[in-house]
């Protein structure tokens, strides 16, 4: 049977040392520069605070613009304002607070764009945004790129195994995975050019 095609970007499950993601998060500023976020969306802290608080903004998906693919954490949630008590989603003209799971120890489940093989885990991905934010629910458009599963150390995600469950066929396209921010702000990482920083290479 065919896999939902349900995007939600990444979705922390747990942590790599095997224990339940415990729904820790930090407090980030968003301001109305920051582009499109919903949950699940990945976030770049850009050197900025606002009253104690790191500023993030939307991590840049494609290779060759200055931090491709950083990223310093995922949304999990926002802050409701005065105007908006069930704010599930921030536009790009406007600001907030947001909940950012920031550890760069926590796997999250994410939604492939087409077929992955099992030949594939150990391998680095990129993040596809094909789809944007879903008003309804919130929640991210972005996907694994099924396609981009290389040994490659500058791409984002990497990919540790598929999601053991019966309604997720990972032979099929659409298929969810999971996977370890490969790229990420706190990690200690090298920098070859512009800032472009690089992770493990992958198999």
């Amino acid at each position: 049977m065919a896999n939902a095609d349900f995007r939600y970007g990444l979705r922390p499950v747990e942590h790599l040392n095997g224990n339940p993601w415990n729904g820790a998060t930090r407090r980030c500023r968003i301001t109305s520069n920051a582009g499109d976020l919903g949950v699940g969306d990945a976030v770049y802290m850009n050197g900025s605070g606002s009253g104690g608080y790191p500023e993030v903004v939307a991590s840049s998906i494609g290779a060759g613009s200055t931090n491709a693919y950083t990223i310093f954490g995922v949304v999990t949630a926002f802050e409701p304002v005065e105007t908006n008590l069930e704010r599930i989603y921030i536009a790009s003209a406007d600001s907030g607070w947001a909940a950012v799971c920031v550890d760069p120890d926590v796997l999250y489940s994410i939604q492939a764009n087409g077929v992955v093989g099992s030949n594939d885990i150990g391998q680095t991905f990129e993040l596809v945004a094909d789809h944007t934010i879903d008003t309804v629910t919130g929640l991210s458009g972005t996907e694994m790129a099924a396609s981009t599963g290389a040994a490659d150390a500058t791409q984002p995600l990497l990919c540790l195994g598929g999601v053991v469950k019966e309604d997720n066929d990972l032979t099929l396209t659409h298929a969810e995975w999971i996977v370890m921010i490969n790229k990420h702000q706190l990690r200690a990482v090298d920098a070859d050019t512009a800032e472009s920083f690089v992770g493990v290479i992958g198999i």
